[in-house]
């Protein structure tokens, strides 16, 4: 048999290495791509639920915040950082939950959820439901509190104010 020189294992070991090297940055880099095309509403800080979710979850969760805003707009950015701190930060992450407006095709959902939810005195007031970003506060299953955002855009002054008023922390 033919004897193999140590210089080919040695040139064959270095192939291995750059082509895994290689592999790893590829897969690093389509990661990144896609966590960047895909918005990540608030990292993961709080639950997020499909629309058709939420007379389920209120079962079990009767006194909970939901923040509604759509996720790909890129308008209220700065505000989810800062409410993302911010429920780190006072450990509300169990009161929180997301649902994402812009997967929401039908608006008539928004008024089921004003007839199911929506407390007597709100409904006097025409709350609408539909703008975003928008923070509904939950006790015992109704809506009893809205920030809405019809003529301003929100700060995380706002949400602290509108969950102090509502005594959550």
């Amino acid at each position: 048999m033919r004897e193999i020189p140590k210089k080919n294992y040695v040139i064959f070991a270095f192939v291995i290495i750059i082509s895994l090297g290689i592999i790893v940055y590829c897969m690093r880099w389509y990661q990144m791509s896609q966590s960047a095309d895909k918005s990540n509403i608030m990292n993961g800080v709080v639950s997020e639920l499909k629309s058709d979710e939420l007379s389920s979850y209120l079962l079990d969760n009767p006194n909970v915040i939901v923040y509604l805003a759509p996720s790909d707009s890129d308008e209220n950015k700065s505000l989810e950082n800062e409410l993302q701190d911010f429920i780190v930060g006072k450990n509300l992450t169990n009161e929180f939950i997301y649902l994402d407006s812009s997967l929401i095709t039908d608006n008539r959902i928004y008024d089921d959820y004003e007839e199911k939810y929506l407390s007597e005195t709100l409904k006097n007031q025409s709350i609408d439901l539909s703008v975003t970003p928008n923070l509904w506060y939950f006790h015992d299953g109704m809506i009893t509190d809205v920030m809405n955002t019809v003529s301003r855009t929100s700060s995380i002054q706002d949400v602290e104010y509108f969950l102090e008023k509502n005594g959550v922390y």
